[in-house]
């Protein structure tokens, strides 16, 4: 019985994929320029590949000795230019994101997100090096005539115009997006779309949609890149003075409270703010108070403040609200709506008049 043996190439390659499969976390890592969601998944892949690439030798070093080589070693090689592939992509990609990317400071460090220039750069070069990619596997596979070739060929590109309606507008419109500077990572968003009103962290920017984080129910959103660029957006990071955002609060009192009074009542809101909560707003500029509208029962009364802590602007509110609230409660101001009446006495009495006439 002839024993198997094992080729100085397969311990080789079995010996690489072994460290490959240890190291596929901390590699993709250091090759990533920021940590994302689909980070498990691809590590997970690549160690699959290296398992594949492993019970590949294995089985026919050992197991199957006498199959066909050729065809082995085709599948094989697939597997093993697929892997080389994928991490001259990654480590091209980690080039582009760290030359042409922009560095955002975050709560967890500093993190790089794309830009039109990294993300345009990287999509090019991983189309050229796919085009590269499948030239081999099919000059591996043995479609050597250009009729073969080009057949296969032929065929990956009739798929590709099939399903440009899915694909090609959201990467179009990403690089809009990114091109325009108007969205990026970590702004703050507020969203208006069927009647609905949504403040949004822009978590990811990626090639076919963009993720964002619910900030009121603190959980994940995914929109198309197509229909991100079709809804009425606010980019609340984008603030155009250096005041920073200027942020607004409503309330309607009655008109049995004078302008005077109101005007004092928020001066004394503003000394408690200036004490309680400074840190949730620019102090060093003093909130505004003005009337928006006279209504039929109020007076529409707005104070308008200062910010540059966005990501804290629902909680900000919440707390200004509250203070506005227990202080109106303590000067006897009522925030309520009252609900009023008007009488016109001269209707009044010519009714009573012409009911007195008729009853005689």
């Amino acid at each position: 019985m002839v024993m198997p043996t094992i080729s100085s190439l397969e311990w080789f390659l079995i010996i690489i994929n072994i460290g490959l499969f240890f190291f596929a976390g901390d590699i993709y890592q250091k090759l990533s320029p920021k940590s994302d969601s689909q980070q498990n998944k691809q590590v997970h892949l690549l160690r699959i590949i290296n398992v594949v690439i492993i019970g590949l030798v294995l089985y026919k070093a050992i197991i199957a000795p006498a199959i066909d080589a050729n065809w082995f070693s085709k599948i094989l090689t697939i597997f093993v230019i697929s892997y080389v592939f994928f991490l001259v992509f990654k480590i091209y990609s980690y080039f582009m994101h760290s030359r042409y990317g922009k560095q955002h400071e975050t709560e967890s460090g500093i993190h790089i997100s794309e830009t039109y220039n990294s993300r345009g750069l990287v999509v090019f070069g991983g189309v050229f090096l796919f085009i590269i990619w499948l030239i081999s596997c099919i000059q591996l596979l043995g479609f050597e005539s250009l009729l073969q070739a080009g057949g296969v060929l032929g065929f990956v590109g009739v798929m590709l115009a099939l399903t440009q309606g899915s694909w090609a507008p959201d990467i179009i419109s990403g690089l809009i997006i990114l091109n325009s500077n108007m969205v990026e990572e970590g702004d703050i968003l507020l969203i208006s779309y069927e009647g609905k009103t949504v403040y949004a962290n822009v978590y990811k920017t990626r090639m076919l949609h963009t993720e964002l984080l619910d900030i009121t129910n603190n959980h994940r959103m995914m929109i198309k890149n197509t229909q991100l660029r079709a809804l009425f957006l606010q980019n609340l990071s984008k603030f155009a003075s250096a005041k920073g955002l200027r942020e607004n609060l409503t309330f309607n009192i009655g008109y049995d409270v004078t302008p005077k009074t109101v005007r004092d009542f928020f001066a004394k809101v503003e000394t408690l703010l200036k004490e309680d909560y400074e840190e949730n707003y620019e102090s060093q500029h003093p909130i505004e108070v003005a009337i928006d509208a006279t209504g039929d029962h109020a007076i529409q009364w707005t104070v308008f403040f200062y910010t540059k802590n966005i990501k804290q602007i629902l909680k900000t509110r919440q707390l200004f609200r509250e203070l506005i609230l227990n202080m109106a409660i303590d000067e006897g101001i009522s925030l309520a709506t009252p609900l009023t009446h008007i009488i016109n006495k001269s209707t009044e009495s010519e009714t009573s008049s012409n009911s007195e006439a008729l009853s005689l």
